[in-house]
């Protein structure tokens, strides 16, 4: 039997939490969960490749696959890919709308979409409810209308546009109520249409969607990083999990090791801090395995694995993007690199505790 067989067999027995698993929710099947006058509003460009003006697809050279059912999660996700527990997300772009009541329209259109043709349709389904930072207490509203759904194990935040970036204390409402309820709050950025909100420069000066996708994930996420340790979000919520999505691991080291020096030269813009940016993002802070990266030497990202910690990864797939990863990539690491504990970790047993999933 080959290696690689080998390897295929033992994630087969192994099981998966797949943390990133995105939908793409139509607009015309939105309107029927958003009122007026924000469902006039679908008709526009809102959620549609026509917002994008980067050729993403290469002219349609790459494809791409939405989630339409439960079923197409199931065949996929769980009898294809041999994921036990994926976590859905609707990927609402909210946190750049303009309107603060249209993103909170949107809001709960989206958490009820995914309630009624997702969870509702499929016990083994998890999710993220959305939430638009626009109003603080709307969000909390939000977390508190739907902390009490099984299957809502956390909620989901874009990075890519939130003026002030999400360590600002005007938030500090929606992480204390995500705590209150055993929530996680998840981070995730977005490049190609809500890139040009947050990096208007760098999205004119780009000639290629090759750039953008390469640095508007790592932008967004380093940023938000930053201004929640700078603001103390990890001493004002202990019991709080942050978790980082689609940012990859490459970036962190630095990110960790650069807070550290800057904290320490700057103790007193980071007053709430009493331990190293390091130790917190240790003790609290979680990220997701996708993009993993491809370097030149497989022994490289081993020492990544071996730098970030096992204890704070979390294994995503990111489908159905056309850039995701399976979890055999993931695994040949995993298996060829790390012992079965270390694996584990990684594949089911970080998830299961930060998202509170039921054994």
């Amino acid at each position: 039997m080959g290696e690689s067989s080998t390897q295929q067999e033992a994630l087969a027995e192994t099981p998966i939490v797949d943390t990133d698993v995105h939908l793409r929710v139509p607009p015309e099947l939105l309107k029927e969960y958003v009122d007026e006058p924000h469902r006039g509003y679908l008709e526009g460009p809102f959620g549609s490749t026509n917002d994008i003006l980067w050729d993403v697809y290469m002219g349609e050279k790459i494809g791409y696959k939405d989630f339409h059912t439960p079923a197409d999660v199931r065949a996929d996700l769980i009898e294809g890919f041999n994921v036990d527990y994926p976590i859905i997300n609707a990927f609402g772009k909210l946190s750049y709308l303009p309107q603060s009541d249209r993103a909170v329209s949107f809001m709960r259109g989206y958490n009820d979409f995914l309630l009624d043709n997702f969870l509702d349709e499929d016990e083994d389904l998890l999710a993220l409810a959305e939430l638009a930072p626009q109003k603080p207490d709307k969000a909390a509203e939000e977390i508190d209308r739907l902390a009490n759904e099984d299957q809502i194990v956390g909620v989901f935040l874009l990075t890519t546009g939130p003026n002030p970036p999400l360590g600002d204390p005007k938030y500090d409402i929606i992480y204390e109520t995500a705590q209150d309820n055993g929530l996680p709050v998840a981070y995730h950025a977005s490049a190609a249409s809500s890139f040009k909100h947050e990096f208007p420069r760098q999205h004119q000066a780009f000639e290629t969607f090759l750039e953008v996708h390469a640095l508007g994930h790592f932008w967004s996420q380093s940023m938000n990083l930053t201004s929640l340790m700078v603001n103390g979000a990890p001493v004002k919520f202990p019991d709080l999990d942050f978790v980082f999505l689609e940012a990859g691991i490459s970036w962190l080291p630095y990110m960790m090791f650069r807070l550290n020096k800057e904290v320490a030269m700057r103790r007193s813009e980071a007053p709430l801090l009493e331990k190293t940016p390091e130790e917190y993002i240790r003790d609290s802070f979680y990220f997701s395995t996708q993009p993993l990266g491809e370097p030149n030497d497989p022994d490289h990202m081993r020492q990544l694995i071996e730098i970030v910690g096992c204890e704070s990864l979390l294994f995503s797939s990111d489908y159905p993007h056309f850039d995701f990863d399976h979890p055999t990539e993931l695994g040949k690491y995993l298996y060829n690199m790390f012992d079965e504990e270390e694996m584990r970790a990684v594949l089911y047993e970080n998830a299961f505790d930060v998202f509170n999933i039921d054994r």
